[in-house]
């Protein structure tokens, strides 16, 4: 595929409409988590302190994980387009974010791909998400983008 290629604003639209209802469900629980930790360390019966420490997760965290890897915005080559747009730090990538626009909606998918892939790695990328407002600025934008037709039914 050229990379020259451009969709129109409606191609782009009917393209990821459904993924972007799907992780719309998450908006409000991201809203209300936004900036907490949304990890723990299991302590429960018969663990000691020599013991390894076993993360525990936000059931809805991760399930929100899981539907973000079904969609079309995860991509293997992010790093390509952090480097390009030079983002190295969470300020970098909420800049960017609020900068782009509905051509630029693959970037959005690359930043949403560093934390759910690097999360697959290191568990802890995943709540880094939700604790520095990354995963609640993309839904936030993803929706402004996706409602400049009309308002996005989910």
């Amino acid at each position: 595929m050229q990379e020259n290629l451009r969709l129109s604003r409606d191609e782009i639209i009917i393209c990821y409409k459904d993924d972007v209802a799907r992780l719309m469900r998450y908006l409000s629980w991201l809203q209300e988590k936004s900036g907490t930790v949304t990890t723990s360390v299991y302590s429960g019966e018969g663990i000691e302190k020599s013991s390894i420490a076993v993360p525990t997760y936000d059931s809805t965290l991760l399930g929100f994980i899981r539907e973000a890897k079904t969609t079309d915005f995860i991509n293997r080559n992010y790093m390509y387009t952090l480097s390009r747009y030079r983002i190295r730090t969470v300020a970098d990538e909420l800049r960017v974010i609020g900068a782009c626009s509905l051509q630029e909606i693959t970037v959005l998918g690359d930043i949403l791909s560093k934390y759910v892939l690097r999360g697959n790695v290191k568990g802890a990328v995943w709540a880094e998400g939700v604790q520095n407002g990354v995963y609640l600025a993309l839904l936030l934008k993803l929706k402004e983008l996706m409602e400049i037709s009309r308002p996005l039914e989910y």
